[in-house]
């Protein structure tokens, strides 16, 4: 009470009020973030899926144009029922089993996509309560994107009527419309969306990508499975017999430069001449154990200086190494041998071997 009568006294008085207790002061910010989980790198062979739906989706746009290829995504839900009925929620439990989606998907598709669209290209894809849902990109035997509003069909901030009107379609695109909606009510697919692309077909490729990449990381790798199917046409096409041009890919082939000098080899081609063509069965943990000392910065295999560096220490590796590396060299250069013996070795192949390795002592500097 006297702290409160000296403050009114003086106010009154025409003097500034006493200072008062100082507040409180945090030392952090308590502010309410949103922490994306760092996804896991992906395994090489799913880099390779991913990279073979990239080039197969430029593909489609490239052979049909943009103006005959869309994105059609197909939900679960049972239509008329509403969208938090008791009959979807059964089915969206149903679509959490990987399974039963692939069913359905083979169902649809036998029936519906592969006598609708000329190729096509399918992915799924899980929404974060754990039901899955599917994208295909499809080639359309007409033009959907000449005259359709793609920029408000695909705003979904805009209210559902307001993206949903007959002035936003072409005819093409409008009769595509009704003709899914009709049919898939059979199978119990709630949205059915058909679109045109949107920017170009590179920008296309990515998008369809990041869907495969998050389903990847939602999904345990030992886990068999299939979230990508191809259309007859383009699986004939694209393989997955490639090598990605990248960094790792680089370093690996140096490595079996190297592994083929040890073993004085005109080059890693050799391998399935004495080794047979399970050769990298039998020799990959050695291969993968060679030292190679060197961090590369971001930029630097684009610009070649990695691929100059890589070269250079393939021509002669000992400058780069200090003690402790060119022990485990020399290691796996005698494990190399000892394989080499072992697998590789029988009269004719020792002879051609000591051909060999005459040739390459004599008309280039082995370091080995």
């Amino acid at each position: 009470m006297r702290d409160g009568g000296s403050a009114e006294a003086s106010e009154r008085a025409g003097g500034p009020p006493p200072p008062g207790a100082p507040l409180p002061c945090q030392r952090s910010d308590n502010c309410i973030e949103w922490k994306r989980a760092k996804s896991a790198p992906l395994s090489p062979y799913r880099k390779k899926s991913r990279h073979r739906l990239i080039m197969a989706v430029e593909w489609m746009v490239k052979k049909y144009g943009l103006e005959r290829v869309g994105l059609l995504t197909l939900s679960f839900g049972v239509p008329g029922s509403g969208r938090g009925s008791e009959a979807t929620r059964e089915l969206r439990e149903q679509a959490k089993d990987l399974e039963f989606v692939q069913n359905r998907w083979h169902s649809f598709n036998t029936n519906v996509v592969s006598k609708r669209y000329p190729d096509w290209i399918c992915v799924l894809q899980p929404h974060k309560d754990g039901v899955w849902h599917i994208h295909v990109v499809v080639a359309t035997k007409e033009d959907i994107r000449t005259g359709t509003n793609i920029e408000t069909l695909s705003n979904y901030k805009l209210p559902y009527w307001m993206r949903r009107g007959k002035h936003l379609r072409n005819e093409a695109l409008a009769a595509e419309w009704r003709a899914l909606r009709e049919v898939c009510c059979k199978y119990r697919f709630g949205r059915v969306e058909l679109l045109p692309i949107k920017k170009t077909g590179p920008a296309l490729a990515r998008y369809v990508g990041g869907y495969l990449s998050k389903s990847f990381n939602l999904v345990p790798p030992g886990r068999k499975h299939r979230l990508i199917r191809y259309s007859r046409g383009i699986s004939r096409n694209f393989s997955m017999r490639f090598s990605v041009n990248g960094l790792g890919n680089l370093i690996y082939r140096t490595r079996l430069k190297l592994a083929a000098s040890m073993l004085h080899f005109q080059d890693y081609g050799d391998f399935s001449d004495y080794f047979g063509p399970r050769w990298n069965y039998y020799l990959r943990d050695i291969i993968a154990s060679i030292p190679v000392p060197m961090v590369f910065a971001k930029g630097q295999f684009k610009s070649g200086v990695a691929a100059k560096l890589l070269n250079d220490f393939t021509e002669d590796p000992f400058p780069y190494l200090d003690e402790k590396t060119k022990k485990k060299m020399m290691t796996v250069q005698s494990a190399l041998l000892r394989k080499f013996t072992e697998l590789a070795f029988d009269v004719r192949a020792q002879m051609r071997w000591e051909e060999t390795a005459n040739v390459v002592l004599e008309s280039s500097d082995n370091p080995f």
